[in-house]
């Protein structure tokens, strides 16, 4: 959309530059395409504006919004569209039916028009500068009332009128020849203008040919129109173009201007092509017309949300001068939302509006200081999410257990009783998450579900010194199965210990946890596929395959793997600092180190990296082997070291320092040999 800048003095006095025009729109959320000044013969020194109006913004599709705009942001009174009504000479004979879809429908007839004549100057010289062809008289006044109100009209030939006005819906393969030619078969969902024998338009997009004004025409029927926006909307481009119409019906225009765009557009007409006016006829159903919508804006919470301190006053100033008459009630403002304002449904418009008038240049800037932190309430949600999305099903138990169940899962001499129990299966208070996870485990089972994920997030109990029992949450799983669901692409596979494993390591990931795991585990897990996990030197959890024994019981031909963390234990992360990358190369050196079967990868890393120094940034383990070429009880651990200095190029010298101390603590501290 683009207009003259002195079109807008119609309706404000605005004295400031325009570049400051363009600036105040854009910093109010209207985008501004640029500007271009020029000399005209009929106002002097002007410029043309050029605006792309969002499409949530249909009330600044007009020179008249635009200046409602300016006009509070200057603080400037608002003039409203000034006409001089035109006495009418006759009654017109033509009734007007409406519908639900169109609940406005004004018209007037003009007899004996003259459409030899030209179009006024000033009319004619502000519709080329919105870029809007001269058509003749009826037609350029249509034009230039659209672009100045933003209310479409639309001129019939009323010699062509046959009976009298019904806004319908289209019928079933109802065809209509359209302004431009195009010929368009119409379907149920389409509104059209129709006299008594054939449709005349398509309703609010464009006019059809059979009524069309011609340079033959003597007498027209002006039409202004209020169409609901859902009934205009998508219309246009399903027949391949889009109107100026359409733009704004589809949109919502200001449903209490359509007789001020008539009055308007005759008050012009009679100036330039004379006539006979007939009365203004009107159909209205009031009940289909937009309801104005209520709202309330909390003035302390919309300054905390901007970080500005407007005052009620200035509010009340910005508002009323939106068109929204502010009313105090407490603490808030009540208003009611004005009859161009389609966009506007929430307290977050409102406030919205007031950062708008106030200008975006305008709010304090803020700066953020970035902070990873999670709440202990949210560790739940975030280890949920996380086991979710391995597809995991989370499953919700009771809190009470049976004595045996206890016995084989919990810490018996720490067993919590009820003194109340609903029945002997639930006399005791959980120790332990996993009777519960099994529990629903073999009902699935009996169920015909093969394959299972399962994890539960909980409260487990105990005895401590005090009578109360001590609390702890914690976060117990179980699988069991194929890994994946059965793939054509894919072999099936049986879950492992090392599934179980990397599950646990994806859930300590976002937490602040160094890990490490101990062979030595519960009696219920199975003594060879099961471990202690520990941070640092503290339990924190349990991991491992179900004891044979339990395995057999319960009929089980597969291994049943369970885990379990201690939430508590797990610390929220902090926000690493950024370090910058080395420019200098890395060395990289593989060791392969011969130590006792009972010595741990971890034990081993650990050694590593205590004498590895400062650049040591990496260690892989890449290999372990038993079997030929080492020794009865021993095995080989392969580990790949990367090293790289941050100051400049690490020689072979430097490295092989570190190397050599390195193997000399590990044949001193675990006893091992480097494999040759």
């Amino acid at each position: 959309m683009q207009f003259s800048r002195n079109w807008l003095k119609d309706f404000i006095d605005l004295t400031i530059s325009t570049e400051e025009i363009c600036s105040q729109l854009t910093m109010a959320g209207v985008e501004v395409d640029g500007y271009d000044s020029f000399n005209s013969k009929i106002t002097g020194k002007d410029s043309i504006i050029k605006l792309d109006i969002t499409p949530n913004r249909g009330d600044c599709f007009s020179v008249y919004g635009v200046a409602r705009e300016l006009a509070v942001i200057n603080n400037l009174k608002l003039k409203h569209p000034k006409f001089k009504s035109i006495e009418s000479s006759f009654i017109e004979d033509l009734r007007i039916k409406v519908c639900k879809e169109a609940p406005i429908y004004v018209g007037r007839s003009i007899k004996n028009i003259n459409l030899k004549t030209k179009t006024l100057p000033l009319v004619a010289e502000r519709l080329a500068l919105s870029d809007q062809k001269l058509i003749d008289p009826v037609v350029d006044i249509t034009n230039y009332i659209l672009l100045e109100l933003g209310q479409p009209l639309h001129a019939f030939d009323r010699d062509k009128l046959e009976g009298n006005i019904n806004v319908r819906k289209a019928k079933k393969d109802e065809n209509l020849i359209l302004l431009d030619d195009q010929e368009i078969n119409l379907s149920p969902d389409c509104l059209v203008i129709s006299d008594e024998k054939k449709s005349i338009a398509l309703a609010g997009i464009m006019g059809g040919k059979n009524t069309c004004v011609t340079a033959n025409t003597k007498s027209i029927f002006l039409e202004s129109a209020f169409f609901k926006p859902s009934v205009i909307r998508g219309r246009a481009r399903r027949f391949g173009f889009q109107t100026d119409a359409s733009i704004r019906f589809e949109r919502g225009v200001d449903y209490k201007i359509q007789e001020l765009a008539v009055e308007k557009a005759s008050e012009i007409l009679h100036e330039t092509v004379g006539g006979e006016f007939g009365v203004i006829q009107e159909s209205k159903l009031i009940k289909e017309l937009p309801k104005a919508r209520k709202i309330s804006l909390d003035l302390v919470r919309a300054n905390k949300i901007l970080g500005t301190n407007i005052t009620s006053i200035k509010a009340k100033k910005y508002l009323k001068g939106l068109g929204m008459n502010p009313r105090c009630s407490s603490r808030k403002l009540d208003l009611t939302c004005p009859s161009w304002r389609y966009d506007i449904e929430i307290e977050a418009d409102l406030i919205e509006e007031l950062a708008r008038m106030e200008g975006y240049d305008s709010l304090p800037t803020v700066s953020l200081e970035p902070k990873l932190t999670i709440k202990s309430e949210s560790k739940e949600k975030a280890i949920s999410a996380s086991l979710v999305s391995e597809g995991f099903s989370e499953v919700i138990n009771y809190s009470f257990i049976s004595e045996d169940d206890e016995i084989v899962f919990g810490e018996s001499k720490k067993m919590v009783e009820v003194e109340n129990p609903i029945s002997q299966n639930m006399r005791y208070m959980r120790s332990s998450l996993f009777p519960g996870l099994i529990n629903t485990f073999i009902h699935n089972l009996n169920n015909g579900l093969e394959s299972q994920k399962l994890f539960e997030i909980g409260s487990v109990f105990g005895h401590k010194k005090s009578k109360k029992p001590s609390e702890r949450t914690r976060i117990s799983g179980l699988i069991y199965g194929d890994v994946s669901p059965i793939h054509w692409l894919d072999k099936p596979r049986k879950v492992n210990f090392y599934d179980a494993k990397g599950i646990i390591e994806k859930i300590v990931s976002s937490f602040d946890v160094a890990i490490n795991f101990d062979p030595k585990s519960s009696d219920f897990f199975h003594p060879g596929i099961s471990s202690t996990i520990y941070n640092n030197s503290k339990e924190i959890g349990l991991l491992g395959a179900l004891s044979p024994n339990i395995s057999g019981k319960l009929g089980l031909k597969e291994d049943v793997f369970l885990f379990s963390l201690d939430i508590e234990e797990l610390k929220t992360k902090t926000l690493q600092k950024f370090t910058k990358f080395s420019k200098f190369p890395s060395t990289q050196r593989d060791l392969a180190f011969v130590v006792d079967k009972d010595i741990t990868s971890h034990e081993l890393s650990a050694l590593i990296k205590s004498k590895g120094g400062k650049d040591l940034n990496n260690l892989d383990l890449f290999d372990v082997y038993e079997g030929k070429g080492v020794d009865d009880g021993k095995k080989s651990i392969a580990i790949s070291l990367t090293w790289q200095s941050s100051k400049g190029t690490l020689l072979d010298s430097d490295i092989d320092k570190v190397v050599e101390k390195i193997v000399n603590s590990v044949k001193k501290e675990l006893d091992g040999d480097l494999r040759n």
